[in-house]
């Protein structure tokens, strides 16, 4: 029952937040349009027509449902007179050199607003500094570069309290005893590392479970399906795995599945689109946390028309929050 109520509450914090989220003032999903700012022309902009980058992580399913809500927020401008052209620039793999090569050659173009989801912000704060200071406007999306003088960051930021939550959910599931294995995600993603922390410290509370394994998945389903199927073959007795992006716990649920442990392994994460939530639904993922993710390209395209404009967005860091799906509440997120 506390879970039915913490449930519901979340969905009613989701409810009340998206329709206040965003430098928009709605989301991407809401079907409303933005008030125009003040600027120049009758408009509300200072321009008829801006030309942005988006360049994610990679190549994955989980960045098409940004394009979605840019597709969104591109439309709703067109007819107010706003042009907005955009490319769409993903490295194959998350690799952060090709990113950062990637950001170089988008400046070389002068676009009005570069937009990026960061591998390593590590090694991309110093070319996102660079660009400030040569006047090009670069903002961030899904994984930010907090040490940066990056102009706007659209995301989730509470990913080490998420880590806790579904460490506390699954350590009263296993009856806090088993071992676990976790799928790491990007090593040099900030919010993966967030998450896996929060997980590891919560989990460390409970003397009769143990973390038997960790290893990278790098994003890619197939590299988490056969992760765990290394997992499968090495620790028999292995309990649940824990995914900490939108790939890895569908990656798993697959091979779980190829191996006829479907149900017998829980599973919970980050994974959000269709095939997750179809895994929630038959039990083969217990829980996992989905996103609004339309909104951080919705958000994102105003934004960066606000800051080519020479204004400040109203959300600086815009918040996306999330909600926990479980059998309880699946059947609301499937198509």
């Amino acid at each position: 029952m506390k879970n039915i109520l913490r449930t519901i509450a979340l969905s009613i914090i989701v409810a009340m937040a998206v329709g206040l989220i965003g430098c928009t003032g709605n989301d991407a999903s809401s079907g409303g349009s933005q008030e125009s700012p003040a600027g120049d022309s009758a408009t509300g902009y200072n321009k008829t027509e801006y030309n942005l980058v988006f360049i994610p992580k990679l190549v994955h399913e989980w960045y098409e449902d940004v394009k979605v809500g840019i597709d969104k927020a591109v439309a709703e401008l067109a007819e107010k007179g706003i042009t907005v052209n955009y490319s769409w620039e993903p490295p194959a793999d998350a690799v952060v050199t090709e990113q950062i090569a990637k950001i170089e050659a988008a400046a070389s173009k002068k676009p009005d607003g570069i937009s990026v989801a960061i591998i390593d912000a590590s090694a991309s704060t110093t070319v996102i500094n660079e660009l400030i200071d040569q006047g090009i406007n670069v903002s961030t999306f899904d994984n930010d570069a907090p040490d940066s003088n990056r102009k706007y960051y659209c995301g989730h930021s509470t990913n080490y309290e998420d880590g806790v939550e579904i460490a506390e959910r699954l350590a009263k599931s296993l009856n806090e005893e088993g071992e676990i294995a976790i799928l790491a995600g990007t090593l040099s993603a900030i919010n993966h590392q967030e998450r896996v922390k929060g997980f590891e410290d919560t989990i460390a509370k409970y003397p009769n479970i143990r973390i038997v394994d960790k290893q990278a998945d790098e994003d890619s389903i197939e590299v988490a399906l056969n992760v765990t199927e290394g997992y499968l073959a090495a620790y028999p007795n292995l309990k649940a795995i824990y995914g900490v992006n939108a790939a890895s716990p569908i990656g798993a649920a697959r091979a779980l599945k190829d191996a006829n442990k479907a149900g017998s392994i829980k599973i919970v994460g980050m994974a959000e689109n269709e095939e997750a939530m179809q895994y929630v639904e038959d039990g083969t993922i217990e829980v996992t946390l989905k996103q609004d993710v339309p909104t951080y390209g919705y958000n994102s395209v105003y934004a960066m028309l606000e800051i080519a404009d020479g204004r400040t967005p109203s959300k600086v860091a815009d918040e996306i929050p999330a909600i926990f799906v479980t059998k309880d509440n699946v059947s609301d997120f499937l198509n």
